[in-house]
């Protein structure tokens, strides 16, 4: 016997290949709870929640002392042109 399938997406053609690489003997109703397995995926559902309830401020003493070997970025007027630079110097 012999089934032809078109798989236009690629991952799902990859994670195919995978799955028959790892059986010993393929079956429809393997193949059919395989193909199933995609279907079944389902939406997460959470709470969403409330900003107001779990919203904390954070308050700093300028009197406290600072470690000097960390860098403010008090000095970055445009931090997305200072962030576009700093990756233009990491892959150089």
């Amino acid at each position: 016997m012999t089934i032809t399938l078109k798989i236009d997406n690629v991952d799902t053609e990859k994670q195919l290949q995978q799955f028959i690489k790892e059986q010993k003997e393929i079956t429809l109703d393997v193949l059919k709870s395989f193909l199933d397995s995609f279907q079944k995926k389902e939406k997460l559902q959470y709470k969403k929640k409330d900003i107001r309830k779990h919203l904390s401020v954070i308050t700093s003493d300028n009197n406290e002392p600072r470690d000097e070997s960390i860098e403010l970025y008090s000095h970055v007027e445009d931090s997305g042109q200072y962030i576009h630079d700093l990756r233009r110097k990491r892959n150089i």
